[in-house]
């Protein structure tokens, strides 16, 4: 089919093919939020422990910020409460313990929330679990150190479970213990304790009449129809640090650094900003597409520099298009090479007549996944003030380990460069708005606060989820140095993963996982109203002709998808939408469509787990 360049038709285009475009939800971390324990000091007895239950409950906040609904008192120390200990080593972190909670007197760390479960054979984040830990045990001592009755925050500066997880909160940064304790050495010890029935005492009373920390209510009328087992969860946003360090990448500089250079390559080079143009970047391209790479050197160098640059970036980023400029919003692209090459012959190379946004899901499925996420980040390094980035779901450890990034960059390059892209990804941008009218996000709208969910949801039910709009600044400044998960990061995961529905409404999304929803048109209008918006631009569902009006009237959200013929099976158009600063506003969009190219015969999904190129599979040939 002849490519095109399309305006808007006033008429719904048919609906988007039913093929999947994301993957299990991964797991997180999220940014530590300050404790402050307010508590008297108490004896060790059980009995005389109760009393200052009361006045903690209204405080009292785990090591990810969250209220503790039904704070514990509990002592390691008291050996008449443990019923046994059980030490686990850790190799690495993080640990695999989500939360951490004080005792009601701020002393002592419970786990208070953990993964039960390990999701592939080595993997961090299970080391508790298989280590025997359970939920409600208490730390005891640390590498040999008893801490059964340091305070809260000075065992988790000696923990520092979450530092290579990349939360980066303020505590983990700079510590916020009294004792300043420095992060214990790697391998280390932990020994908990577990209670007998009298050790682990009761929940604490109800927060005090008058107290600013409110539960979610129940007996509210929006609530009054939802099955016993429905849960209801606070929307929560963690701030962003101040600053973010990558202990990754810095340990990479030096050996980096110290690479040899390559010799005898004749494929593409980087040695440095300087030396890219559109020439260097297109001729990188044709050399991508015979099957040549960047050399080891190269790679990560290139890696390293686009992380320095988006690092310093906001979670929320702002796109200034001047009058007469145009800028290009890209959707979806799935490692599909020959098919990014030939939309930039249609929609152009990055410049400052036209910059670009790419708009998440660069990698995992298509098989040249490597070659086109280093064009986006050459793109992003040799002009970093005109083209941006916005994460999606699929930049994420979990996607990239099932579908096949991380096997690809395993197979072209080596393991170790799969914890640098990790932490590129973390460093991303989840969304930009352009010249403060229009707002480009991978996935959707913020969803309902608080989050409901109960199991068996019906996909035909709407209600209505949010009182308090979200604020473009609360976006800005929220933390996006982590993993998505809804229980740790709501608005992170809303923004990478929600989809547009057409009743009005929140209503529960069919992604395989609680706490994804589907959003309407009056939650789309009240989102953009609140924040003087006049459109979105999302991604993240494939559409038979490449996008798509979700949401049509004066505050319109249109779906662009940039991948042709998805996973080689969908057989949809693609396009590219293309605004215009026409001295007024953003003019159009207009769209520029495409179909699919050929391409080499290697299969989409080659590199995921299972594939024929993945390496396990290899290894076994």
């Amino acid at each position: 089919m002849k490519s095109a360049v399309l305006r808007r038709s006033p008429a719904l285009l048919p609906a988007a093919l039913a093929v999947a475009a994301c993957c299990l939800v991964a797991r997180f971390s999220a940014q530590v939020l300050g404790f402050v324990p307010s508590a008297p000091s108490v004896s060790s007895s059980l009995r005389t422990r109760v009393a200052p239950r009361v006045a903690l409950a209204a405080s009292m906040r785990d090591s990810e910020g969250n209220k503790v609904r039904e704070p514990k008192t509990f002592d390691a120390s008291d050996a008449s409460s443990v019923a046994r200990t059980v030490t686990v080593e850790y190799k690495k972190r993080p640990f695999g313990v989500l939360a951490y909670a004080p005792s009601t007197n701020g002393k002592g760390a419970m786990i208070w929330n953990m993964n039960e479960n390990s999701r592939y054979p080595g993997d961090p984040q299970g080391q508790a679990w298989t280590g025997g830990a359970k939920q409600y045990m208490a730390v005891k001592s640390i590498a040999g150190q008893d801490v059964s009755t340091w305070d809260f925050w000075d065992i988790l500066d000696l923990l520092d479970d979450k530092i290579l997880d990349n939360s980066a909160g303020i505590f983990q940064s700079s510590g916020s213990g009294a004792m300043g304790n420095k992060p214990a050495e790697l391998p280390v010890t932990v020994e908990y304790a577990e209670f007998s029935s009298i050790g682990a005492a009761a929940p604490a009373a109800p927060a005090a009449a008058g107290s600013s920390e409110q539960f979610v209510d129940t007996r509210d009328e929006r609530f009054k129809d939802l099955p016993k087992d429905a849960t209801i969860k606070e929307y929560k946003i963690p701030v962003a640090p101040p600053t973010y360090t990558s202990s990754v990448v810095e340990g990479l500089r030096s050996v980096v650094a110290s690479m040899p250079e390559p010799t005898g390559h004749a494929g593409p080079r980087y040695q440095g900003k300087a030396s890219l143009n559109e020439a260097s970047i297109r001729q990188m391209l044709a050399q991508f597409k015979t099957g040549q790479i960047l050399p080891m050197k190269d790679a990560y160098q290139l890696a390293i520099d686009a992380f320095d640059i988006l690092v310093k970036e906001k979670t929320l980023g702002r796109v200034n298009v001047p009058v007469g400029k145009k800028v290009t919003v890209v959707g979806d692209l799935h490692g599909q090479l020959f098919d990014f090459d030939h939309m930039l012959s249609l929609a152009g190379f990055p410049s400052p007549d036209n910059q670009f946004l790419f708009n998440g899901d660069f990698v995992d499925r298509g098989p040249w996944s490597v070659e086109v996420i280093f064009t986006i980040l050459a793109f992003k390094v040799w002009q970093p003030n005109g083209v941006y980035m916005n994460r999606g779901n699929h930049e994420a450890e979990m996607a990239n380990h099932f579908y096949g990034f991380f096997g690809e960059l395993e197979v072209k390059y080596e393991k170790r460069m799969i914890d640098l892209f990790a932490e590129i990804f973390r460093a991303t941008p989840l969304c930009h708005v352009i010249n403060d009218e229009v707002f480009v996000v991978h996935g959707g709208i913020p969803g309902p606060d608080p989050r409901v969910w109960w199991k068996g949801m019906d996909n035909q039910i709407s209600f209505d989820g949010r009182q308090i709009q979200i604020s473009l600044a609360e976006i800005e400044n929220s933390n996006r140095f982590m993993e998505p998960n809804p229980d740790e990061n709501p608005l992170m995961v809303d923004l990478l993963w929600s989809d547009p529905k057409g009743k009005d409404g929140y209503g529960p999304s069919g992604r395989m996982s609680s706490g994804i929803y589907l959003f309407g048109p009056d939650v789309s209008r009240n989102f953009m109203q609140f924040n003087n918006l006049k459109m979105t631009l999302r991604s993240h569902e494939v559409k038979a002709q490449g996008y798509r009006f979700d949401h049509e009237g004066a505050y319109p959200l249109i779906t662009v998808f940039s991948a042709p013929n998805y996973v080689d099976k969908a057989g949809n158009m693609a396009s590219v939408a293309v605004l215009t600063n026409d001295g007024t506003k953003m003019a159009g969009p207009e769209f520029v469509q495409y179909s699919a190219q050929p391409h080499p015969d290697v299969p989409s999904g080659a590199y995921a787990v299972g594939g024929p190129l993945h390496p396990e599979n290899a290894a076994a040939r």
